[in-house]
């Protein structure tokens, strides 16, 4: 399951729209995991990478993978609350600005930054450890175009 959290009210048609199409990513990639993603400003996520990175500045995204073990249903109040797998964090002021840059849509542009990090919490890496790093894009790309072609047509 995916959640998104915090996100403008004008993602929410595209985020509906392209739901399924992320869920079927997670369990292809992970399995049957609950995952988040939230939507923060330029200066929290500036923040965040500064702290979890050490890089100065804002990105796109940040990716925490929490793993199995966190997986405790916990009970408040009347509602069960599940620890998620992994969360990503989306700066749309940064992912707006690299659009721009690659000439991609907004909307293909978030796309192509969600199913990153799903691909980020599915185990694969770029900066760290460059092992799978071609086959981690190989599969992004592949996503991405079968994603963006799949809400084209429903347009």
């Amino acid at each position: 399951m995916i959640k998104f959290e915090n996100y403008p009210e004008e993602l929410k048609k595209f985020l509906d729209s392209a739901g399924d199409s992320f869920e079927q990513i997670v369990q292809n990639e992970i399995g049957d995991v609950y995952i988040e993603f939230i939507f923060v400003d330029s200066n929290t996520m500036a923040k965040l990478n500064t702290e979890f990175r050490g890089k100065q500045g804002a990105t796109d995204v940040l990716t925490f993978v929490y793993g199995e073990d966190n997986l405790i249903k916990q009970d408040v109040g009347d509602e069960n609350f599940i620890q998620p797998y992994a969360e990503g964090y989306l700066c749309i002021d940064v992912i707006k600005e690299n659009g721009e840059k690659f000439e991609n849509p907004f909307e293909k542009e978030l796309l192509t930054v969600i199913i990153h990090s799903i691909l980020h919490m599915a185990g694969y890496d770029h900066e760290y450890n460059t092992e799978n790093a071609q086959e981690m894009f190989d599969k992004q790309s592949k996503y991405v175009e079968q994603v963006w072609s799949r809400l084209s047509l429903s347009n």
